[in-house]
């Protein structure tokens, strides 16, 4: 092996007849390293993306949402939350809530949405909805409150959509419970409430279509003493998956983890962050396509080498193996390159782009559009590898055909016009 690592590098670096060739070869070194630079800050970006994206929906949803396994609403809730607590020492906080789907009215303006009613003392150790409270979402003028009875909170793009409706506006809920009239019971019935408080979730699910109000404003609402379902939250939020099991094994209740509820969003997520590597391998595969016709130019230039080689007993697995070190060489020191600075970038990834938009006036990345006021980047040591071992396979591959032709030349062929 020594033999074919010093012809190889001796190839590598001695004197070209043509320049043109020393120049595809530090374009195939850069090409492999811009390939790997851009997987590596895409997979952290989307890896951050991810991340932060999960921690938004476990500080926003319940971590475990336990319902009557019959499908009715529960009757006794306080009675539901002592037996899980019982069961699961996991459990840190639990609360009841009412789903309701109501129209919003304000000042002729009007927009359909959800209302969860919940117990404000209660759902501060269940969600993150105090913390919510904003005054950057709408024009809200204050902070606000968790609801009181006939008061609601409003996600910020909600209230956009109302008017800009702002803590103290009185708005009108219509749902679909059954009233009393002249004319017997009817369907439809319209609730006054007074906007307690503006909520920020970063969640565009909460944020444009959500209105919290306490449990017995809810229950009006339905026209039922009942409640929906039990949420609670967990001392870690991986454990839903258990603790789920456990409830259902041993009480007479189904459960729904926080992952189950937006299972479609995290597949989604997972296909987009390998489908954005594949893409991004194309530019590696590009580079490795280089390094094919270096090496094949470099055969070509050193046909005399090779045939001289041959007649002093060389054989043609040593000549292909040389050939194949030194394509790995070129991939290698794209790679090596290309991580280093890869990882540095996506560490660097914020100053960067602030750096780029104050150069060209650009608004590289909208918190308002993403929800983030700056850019989520994680980056994991697992990815590095896989994109490392990819770029080593591709460059790998790209020397087989050049070594192969090198490896089968006859040295009578190859001395014959020298």
């Amino acid at each position: 092996m020594r033999f074919e690592a010093f012809v190889a590098s001796r190839y590598l670096r001695g004197k070209r007849k043509t320049t043109f060739v020393n120049l595809i070869t530090i374009i195939s070194v850069a090409g492999v390293s811009v390939g790997v630079i851009a997987l590596i800050v895409v997979m952290s970006v989307m890896t951050g993306f991810d991340n932060a994206l999960r921690e938004t929906i476990i500080g926003n949803r319940a971590h475990l949402t336990i319902y009557s396994r019959a499908g009715r609403p529960i009757d006794n809730p306080a009675k539901v939350m002592e037996q899980i607590r019982a069961l699961c020492p996991e459990i840190v906080g639990a609360g009841p809530i009412v789903q309701v789907e109501a129209l919003f009215f304000r000042k002729g303006y009007r927009q359909g949405g959800i209302i969860l009613g919940v117990d404000p003392k209660l759902e501060q150790g269940v969600t993150e909805l105090a913390n919510n409270l904003t005054t950057e979402g709408g024009r809200a003028h204050g902070k606000g409150r968790l609801p009181q009875y006939k008061e609601i909170i409003l996600g910020y793009r909600l209230a956009e959509r109302l008017g800009y409706a702002d803590v103290g506006d009185n708005m009108v809920l219509l749902t679909d419970r059954e009233t009393p009239s002249l004319l017997g019971r009817q369907r439809g019935g319209s609730y006054g409430v007074t906007v307690s408080g503006i909520s920020d979730a970063k969640m565009s699910e909460f944020d444009m279509a959500y209105g919290f109000v306490d449990l017995e404003t809810a229950q009006d609402l339905t026209g039922r003493r009942d409640v929906d379902a039990v949420h609670a939250r967990l001392n870690d939020p991986f454990l839903a998956d258990a603790v789920k099991r456990r409830i259902e094994d041993n009480l007479p209740y189904q459960a729904e983890t926080w992952y189950e509820s937006q299972v479609a969003f995290f597949k989604a997520l997972e296909q987009e962050k390998f489908m954005m590597f594949i893409i991004l391998a194309f530019i590696i595969l590009v580079a490795a396509f280089n390094i094919t016709s270096t090496l094949i130019m470099v055969v070509m230039e050193k046909r005399r080498d090779i045939g001289i080689l041959r007649t002093l007993g060389v054989s043609s697995n040593s000549i292909l193996l040389m050939f194949v070190i030194e394509g790995l060489m070129i991939g290698l020191s794209g790679t090596l390159l290309g991580v280093v600075a890869g990882t540095w970038l996506a560490y660097n990834l914020n100053p960067v782009a602030e750096g780029v938009a104050a150069v060209f006036g650009l608004d590289i990345f909208n918190a308002t559009i993403y929800y983030f006021d700056h850019i989520p980047v994680d980056v994991v040591p697992r990815d590095i590898m896989w994109v490392t071992i990819s770029a080593v396979v591709l460059t790998f591959l790209s020397t087989l055909y050049p070594a192969w032709s090198a490896a089968r030349l006859d040295p009578v062929d190859a001395l014959r016009y020298e």
